[in-house]
């Protein structure tokens, strides 16, 4: 499982919102086309051609890129720092492969991957290594260490037991929603009616 650092401003345009809406991430370079199944040899020409690029721009350029396009999978995670919200975190979960998505190209981040948020957390409870990945300047880049090395395992478990009580929680209801409406519907004696229906109202409040 790799880790990654992402920015959320295509061509400079904040786009969290819409990231944290549609469960994606973006990058720019939108005029590039679609890169889908392109080597990075391919993708360096194309960059070249197209932005005019070469050196050590031409390098960077085609570093991030092709990261995003390539080396990008499902499975790894991505981190989004977001200032304005009291310096949160995003960690999310990349649950698809890389998609040239042309109802973006008007917001001009085309090239997009699916994501599952996972949670959220304030920047500052995020150990050493990952507050330097996320201060990097660049679009996107890899965190160099391990899983491990991270320690996001214990945000991710959290909020992962969280949403496994919240459904457990859900079902109990469901169960005692049920078990109720019979009761109220079917019940032979009319007083087990009246209570069940009455338990009913006082839950549906």
């Amino acid at each position: 499982m790799k880790i990654f650092m992402i920015r959320s401003k295509p061509y400079k345009i904040e786009r969290l919102p819409i990231f944290l809406e549609k469960n994606l991430i973006a990058i720019g370079w939108t005029d590039s086309g679609d890169l889908t199944g392109k080597t990075p040899d391919e993708i360096r020409d194309i960059l070249k051609d197209t932005f005019k690029l070469d050196g050590q721009s031409l390098r960077t350029n085609l570093g991030m890129v092709n990261l995003f396009v390539n080396t990008m999978s499902e499975g790894d995670i991505v981190l989004i720092r977001d200032r304005n919200d009291n310096d949160t975190v995003h960690i999310g979960k990349i649950d698809g492969p890389y998609h040239w998505n042309e109802k973006y190209i008007d917001k001009l981040m085309a090239h997009t991957r699916s994501v599952k948020w996972l949670t959220s957390v304030p920047y500052s409870s995020l150990n050493a290594s990952i507050q330097t990945l996320l201060r990097n300047i660049l679009t996107t880049c890899k965190y160099p260490g391990t899983y491990e090395e991270s320690e996001l395992e214990q945000f991710i478990n959290i909020s992962h037991n969280i949403a496994r009580e919240n459904e457990q929680n859900k079902q109990v209801l469901d169960d005692m929603f049920s078990i109720l409406s019979d009761l109220a519907h079917n019940a032979k004696d009319e007083k087990v009616r009246l209570e069940a229906a009455k338990e009913l109202l006082n839950h549906l409040k």
